[in-house]
């Protein structure tokens, strides 16, 4: 039996596993997707592992996603253009680095389904929180690609110098969108009343007493929500509703990038990429439900 499963830190909550497994079910494959829940000093034994076949591959989430580059041979294109990545295949012993979020973000946020946010981000403005491997990966696809590019992004994060080394990063690739670093607290409401849309790649709102980003009185009816965190409807999309404007959680997107992230595992399972996205999309409803979500 060949293991896959998700490397992280503190994520007990994660679905990946019963996406995946309902996949590998449907397809008669014998395989099993596991949580790999371990500290940072545990990764070096962890990829060793996947080297040597004990592990066949994974997907790689909070706060990972950037360190997993040291230990990849081979990144993609999109990897090495966000210096992130979140699917780590092992390839005859070479470790191949993809970056499939930026797909599932793009689906979730211009699609017209349930859970979409249909939001059109040719020539508007975002304010994203976080500057992490997740804020990189909005970021880009904001930038290069979504069907158009925003003409302005915003960026924060509780560690300033690394919003500012991502706005450094981004303006060496890209000359045409204004990019801003907001350093200071109070200066939010302004920039979210100036923005269209609102995107949190933070963890925070996983926990239940995680406080705010900001001041919710913040939110116009005007401004558009994604917030990644996928576990529960956060309190920011909560109010964010309540104020009658429009917001979604990071399920959408979850579900699009786990369908492709098992076409980097299983290339030959592309030809069955609908019966895929059906079986797990069904687990991911029933688990959802077990959750209260």
């Amino acid at each position: 039996m060949k293991t896959y499963g998700i490397v992280g830190k503190n994520i007990s909550y994660s679905l990946s596993p019963c996406m995946h497994n309902a996949a590998f079910k449907m397809l008669g494959m014998d395989a099993e997707y596991k949580i790999f829940d371990i500290p940072e000093n545990k990764l070096d034994d962890f990829f060793s592992r996947l080297r040597k076949g004990e592990i066949s591959g994974c997907n790689v989430t909070i706060p990972y996603k950037e360190k997993a580059l040291d230990y990849i041979d081979k990144p993609d294109n999109m990897v090495k253009a966000v210096g992130a990545l979140n699917t780590v295949v092992n390839k005859n012993g070479v470790l191949e680095g993809h970056n499939t979020d930026f797909e599932g973000f793009i689906n979730a946020l211009t699609g017209s389904a349930e859970g979409d946010l249909n939001f059109e981000p040719g020539g508007r403005s975002v304010f994203v929180f976080g500057a992490g491997g997740a804020a990189k990966t909005v970021v880009f696809s904001l930038l290069k690609w979504s069907p158009k590019a925003v003409k302005k992004i915003a960026i924060t994060d509780i560690d300033i110098n690394k919003a500012k080394r991502l706005a450094n990063f981004v303006e060496k690739q890209d000359h045409s969108t204004l990019i801003t670093v907001v350093g200071d607290r109070e200066q939010y409401n302004d920039f979210i009343s100036k923005s269209d849309l609102l995107v949190n790649a933070t963890p925070c709102g996983m926990k239940a007493d995680d406080p705010p980003l900001f001041d919710y009185r913040y939110i116009h009816e005007r401004l558009f929500v994604f917030d990644l965190v996928y576990a529960r409807n956060t309190p920011l999309v909560k109010e964010t509703r309540l104020r009658g404007a429009k917001a979604i959680n990071g399920l959408n997107m979850l579900l699009d990038q786990a369908a492709e992230a098992f076409e980097c595992y299983w290339v030959e399972s592309a030809e069955h990429h609908d019966k895929i996205l059906t079986a797990m999309k069904k687990a991911l409803i029933e688990n959802i439900k077990l959750i209260g979500l």
